[in-house]
């Protein structure tokens, strides 16, 4: 078989938006791979009718959950301003919106909608490319969400730190990167854990505060996703004060918007405004969770798409044209601005809306993470261990602790190199999804897609031209901008590739055993090589017919889960 995955099972839960795990009766894994393909029908219409007696997620719920996978508000954003000045911090904001975000929220609504099932973006590349690129994509989307998970504690430590440690630069701050040479050193933990004090406090300070992130994810995995909508208004609510005190302050002046550091640093830009701006793919992983999606997606992305711009553009602006120290801006330096205009309560409430909104961003990512291993664990692309869950808590607790392990690591790192190898596996896994997108509109062009970007083959190729130079700019930038980034991210990558060829080696070996056995026994076992496209073929469930129901769910939903 050309899939390396034989006789596996259908994971027990599928990571969807409100982090329920669907578990049946005997919490039995359903049959995935075996059987014949009206037996495959049948199940997958049974599973969709199941499906459609659900109520789906709204508008304002996707649109908020998207804003909490690619922004969660302007925290973190602060070194945009900082590297090259406000004027073309800024600009480059609204250039990668336009130029990076808007397209990938597109192609996420065509992809989406033609894919209605929480496969996501992994589904679609395995779809135009097979299983090797198929699995890596899996991988590489993983991998950089586990490591996105570990800027949440490292960024909470420096809002934390802003507010309680702060102290006014003498002279000023010319800004930039007066500072590089020894800066990394300085910020690594780990070259000064055993030899300071200091950097031994910072690295429990910051481990505490991920082992208590992380505990409401061992003890149950139930978050409601339309919560979330209510939570951005709340994360939003003290930045939306501090606009609006920055605008009637003495000390806001336009003028400061002008002004450049000493010596701009472009790759940092590169690296923050990248992350910034990414992730609307994040949509793809729970679209069989939605409502009427061909309608429901493309508004909720645009409308995520406009609420992430305006946040960044108004907030920054508005804290650059008061401070007259933005070139000594770091990650949580708004955290200080909205002491200087509304006083220590707004910093504190600036700081509380921090804490709440990066531990939603945490525990959202690590639900997500967990259940993607434990997913790939059920279905044969990872080591059994991660699919066994907590006998009584039914969490995932295998998954959840090797991530604990991997963050704890990453945790020592500063802001930045954390952030290049989390940009380095996103831009590539982005790549491969404007690729495949392409690549399908060629091989299946008669794909039903019930939204569909309006650019044919040719201009939709011509449209990604950018994106996907963006994403190989990124990779590049963010694998060398230092030995450790280097290191981690070819290491990494490496493991992907090998891992997928030991797991056909251990299929191939395992199943010519199994074909033996059989064949002595007298039986035959047939293996069937998965193939995502069929889940929306008219051969398995008619995917023009009445079946895609009302609510525009396709009839495939829960293979590829």
């Amino acid at each position: 078989s050309r899939a390396c995955v034989h006789n596996t099972s259908l994971p027990r839960s599928s990571m969807a938006v409100n982090g329920a795990s669907s578990r049946d009766g005997n919490d039995r894994a359903a049959p995935l791979l075996q059987g014949s393909a009206s037996e495959l029908a049948r199940s997958s219409s049974s599973r969709s009718s199941m499906s459609k007696r659900k109520a789906g997620l709204g508008m304002l719920s996707v649109a908020a959950i998207v804003f909490f996978n690619v922004s969660g508000g302007p925290l973190g954003s602060e070194q945009v301003i900082s590297s090259v000045g406000p004027l073309y911090g800024l600009g480059s904001l609204v250039a990668f919106t336009t130029f990076y975000s808007v397209p990938q929220a597109m192609m996420t609504a065509e992809l989406s909608t033609a894919f209605p099932d929480n496969g996501g973006y992994s589904l679609w590349v395995q779809a135009a490319f097979g299983d090797l690129w198929g699995v890596q994509e899996s991988y590489w989307s993983w991998f950089s969400g586990v490591v996105d998970s570990a800027l949440y504690p490292v960024l909470l430590y420096s809002c934390a730190e802003q507010l309680f440690l702060y102290v006014p630069p003498e002279g000023g701050c010319r800004g930039g990167g007066d500072d590089d040479d020894d800066g990394e050193d300085l910020r690594n933990l780990w070259t000064c854990m055993f030899t300071e004090s200091s950097c031994a406090r910072e690295y429990a300070i910051k481990l505490g505060v991920l082992i208590v992130f992380i505990m409401p994810n061992v003890i149950s995995d139930h978050i409601v996703g339309q919560g979330l909508f209510f939570l951005a208004l709340f994360v939003m609510a003290p930045f939306i004060v501090t606009i609006a005190l920055s605008l009637g302050s003495a000390r806001f002046s336009l003028k400061r918007l002008l002004g450049k550091p000493r010596k701009q640093k472009w790759s940092q830009l590169l690296s923050v405004a990248y992350w910034n701006v990414s992730g609307f793919d994040s949509a793809s992983t729970f679209a069989g969770e939605i409502g009427n999606p061909q309608r429901t997606l493309p508004r909720a992305l645009g409308l995520a798409v406009v609420i992430m711009i305006l946040g960044y553009l108004l907030t920054l602006g508005a804290a650059a044209a008061v401070d007259p120290d933005w070139r000594c801006w770091q990650d949580g330096s708004i955290t200080h601005v909205a002491g200087l205009v509304g006083g220590h309560w707004l910093a504190i409430w600036v700081l509380v809306s921090a804490t709440l909104g990066n531990w939603g961003l945490f525990c959202a990512e690590l639900i997500e993470d967990s259940y993607q291993l434990l997913g790939m664990a059920e279905l044969g692309l990872a080591p059994a261990v991660f699919a066994r869950r907590h006998p009584r808590l039914h969490t995932p607790t295998n998954a959840i602790l090797l991530q604990l392990l991997i963050i704890g690591v990453l945790i020592g790192l500063d802001f930045n190199a954390i952030l290049c190898v989390d940009n380095f596996f996103s831009a590539s896994s982005a790549a491969l999804e404007f690729l495949a997108a392409v690549r399908l509109r060629s091989s299946k062009p008669d794909m039903p897609r019930p939204y569909r970007i309006p650019f044919s083959t040719p201009l939709l190729a011509l449209f990604f031209v950018l994106p996907i130079a963006a994403n190989v700019v990124v990779m590049y930038v963010t694998a060398m901008e230092s030995t450790a980034s280097f290191c981690v991210t070819m290491a990494a990558t490496s493991i992907g590739f090998l891992g997928y060829f030991v797991m056909c080696l251990f299929s191939y070996f395992s199943s010519s055993a199994e074909g033996a056995a059989d064949t002595r026994a007298g039986t035959r076992t047939e293996n069937f090589s998965f193939r995502p496209e069929e889940m929306i073929s008219p051969d398995l469930n008619g995917s023009s017919s009445a079946d895609d129901g009302a609510d525009g769910r396709g009839s495939g939903g829960g293979y590829y889960r």
